[in-house]
């Protein structure tokens, strides 16, 4: 794969459309996208410069989409990341004190006991005590190098994250709730550090991590009641950050409340899926943003770097943000 097949999955284009901009046959666009041919023309007319035809090796994103979201959305929302990763690592190269990536991809875990401790080991990475809130996770995150963009418009596709050329990426949809918008953000750490490949639990594991991560097992055990009710659950969200039904959901893992109590938590929630008591506002990505403004800006950083222009702005831009 190469550029014209990514723009065109940025772009939602076919190839006849593509075609059409390069002023060339579509027969010719599909032997370049297959490698059958080699590319002999400009990538300007498409906003990038021939020395970008070629893409960095990217890591299988790591998807919570639902099951009805488009495949096109799913293209998009990698290419872009992949484009992040990218412009990110040439932007942290010529930029002093910008920081450099604390992650690492990690062996498999075997236990949920080890998805704990592995979040735990996350905990220390970003400087953060072993219990207690994290009070802003997005700025310890990007903090340990790893770049956060926004997803917006890309319906079923809540966050995806993967490794880009060595570099830690997570797509994040900016329109999400505060607590779900927190919670996105920890599990995508938990895929980044926990999974170098798909199986059945991934998911699973990913939403362990992210529990784990924002409200650590000592912590959790420290606040349950006996016979703890709703308004316990709402109160917990105050002081967390962390959705209600994400807590309750943590409180059946951790065998506080039986399949029969949970469920019947489930059912007094559901009037809340779009929206629970408590929402606040979600703290977006600042570093690409500051990276790009630090070198000149969006057009100046696109020019230098061969970028699409509109492709590098919506990267940075955090417009779709959700109001509170």
């Amino acid at each position: 794969m190469n550029r014209l097949r990514a723009y065109r999955d940025i772009e939602g284009l076919n190839q006849t459309d593509l075609a059409e901009l390069l002023g060339m046959s579509t027969a010719m666009v599909s032997a370049i996208e297959s490698g059958r041919r080699p590319f002999n023309g400009d990538l300007s007319s498409i906003g990038y410069g021939n020395e970008r035809l070629e893409l960095p090796d990217m890591s299988a994103p790591m998807h919570r989409a639902r099951a009805s979201t488009l495949v096109a959305a799913k293209n998009r929302a990698k290419e872009l990341l992949r484009l992040a990763g990218e412009v990110f690592a040439e932007l942290v190269a010529i930029t002093p004190k910008a920081p450099r990536s604390k992650l690492l991809e990690l062996d498999a875990v075997h236990t949920f006991q080890d998805v704990e401790e592995r979040a735990a080991e996350l905990r220390t990475i970003l400087g953060q005590e072993e219990s207690g809130p994290i009070r802003n996770l997005t700025a310890l995150i990007e903090r340990a190098g790893v770049c956060i963009i926004p997803i917006a418009g890309l319906a079923g596709v809540d966050g995806l994250s993967a490794w880009v050329n060595g570099v830690p990426v997570i797509g994040i949809d900016p329109s999400a709730p505060g607590d779900r918008f927190r919670f996105g953000l920890a599990h995508e750490c938990g895929h980044l550090t926990l999974h170098n490949r798909h199986h059945d639990n991934v998911e699973r594991e990913a939403n362990r991590f992210a529990g784990a991560l924002l409200f650590p097992q000592d912590d959790f055990d420290a606040a349950m009641v006996d016979k703890v009710k709703l308004q316990d659950f709402i109160s917990l969200k105050n002081a967390w950050g962390m959705s209600i039904a994400a807590t309750i959901y943590r409180a059946h893992e951790l065998e506080y409340i039986d399949d029969a109590r949970y469920r019947a938590l489930q059912i007094q929630t559901s009037k809340w899926r779009r929206s629970e008591p408590g929402e606040f506002r979600a703290s977006t990505g600042t570093l690409l943003p500051r990276l790009v403004e630090v070198n000149g800006g969006t057009a100046a950083v696109a020019e230098n770097f061969g970028i699409n222009t509109k492709h590098l702005a919506a990267l940075i831009n955090w417009s779709h943000l959700r109001a509170v």
